[in-house]
């Protein structure tokens, strides 16, 4: 029987090729919740930087207490003016990576990881994207849609970065306030994308979709236990990256989204 509260969880696995190297996983993903919304966020360091796993931690804490405090905030201005929304994302992705890099030692551009975030609170959801990797979303019928696409830069295996000059003009918001129903969101990194996103014809695969059921239905350590299994057996094989995916079930019919704001 499903629950009537947003449930989110994640889980993210070292890559074949990072643990060959004895190197840490350079994906991080964080989520969290209240009575009355929830938000997810996923960041990929970039695997030419030394530091950039503390970039991707730094980019998806500031993110989800950015979405905690100021969600009404920030729906109003991608509804009113997406430019300004993504430079007061921008601002405080940078205020927070040139903070870490002080405290680390090195320059900002070592923190340099991608951005996916979405999330949910009464009957509006807010999604933004830089970089590669997915947003799904998942419809009232189980379906899976792609709501946001990778972008990769000049050769297939570079993208964009939160610390790229430029990189606000980049972001890529999504919002919506219709009566259609969407019953959840998952965010993968370029790794799980592999297994879970078809490059060719841009699908989400069904796998998704079931993803959310049971972030939707299952209990908490249930839900880790799957997620974990599915990174070690399925994932990991399809791909030498790290692997990161986090997921958002609503508890109750929400919207579908607008077509992608940019």
């Amino acid at each position: 029987m499903s629950r009537s509260s947003y449930q989110v969880a994640g889980a993210s696995l070292v890559g074949r090729s990072h643990a060959a190297e004895q190197t840490p996983c350079q994906d991080a993903f964080g989520h969290t919740r209240k009575a009355d919304m929830a938000a997810v966020a996923l960041a990929d360091g970039a695997g030419s930087r030394a530091q950039s796993q503390h970039g991707a931690n730094a980019v998806v804490n500031t993110m989800l207490r950015l979405l905690r405090k100021d969600f009404d905030a920030l729906y109003a201005m991608c509804a009113h003016d997406t430019a300004v929304a993504r430079q007061f994302i921008y601002e405080r992705l940078m205020r927070s990576l040139r903070h870490r890099a002080r405290r680390l030692g090195c320059e900002v551009n070592a923190l340099a990881s991608t951005l996916l975030f979405a999330a949910h609170k009464g009957d509006r959801f807010l999604a933004g994207h830089l970089g590669d990797g997915v947003i799904a979303q998942v419809g009232a019928d189980g379906t899976a849609s792609t709501l946001s696409h990778p972008e990769n830069g000049e050769y297939a295996n570079t993208t964009y970065f939160v610390t790229d000059p430029g990189a606000q003009d980049r972001i890529r918001l999504y919002h919506s306030a219709k009566p259609s129903q969407v019953t959840g969101f998952a965010l993968m990194s370029d790794g799980c994308a592999e297994s879970l996103y078809q490059k060719r014809s841009g699908a989400c695969g069904s796998a998704v979709g079931r993803l959310v059921a049971w972030n939707r239905d299952l209990k908490r350590s249930e839900i880790a236990s799957a997620l974990a299994a599915n990174m070690a057996q399925v994932f990991t094989k399809n791909s030498v990256d790290d692997c990161a995916l986090v997921v958002l079930s609503v508890p109750q019919a929400a919207p579908l989204s607008d077509p992608p704001v940019s």
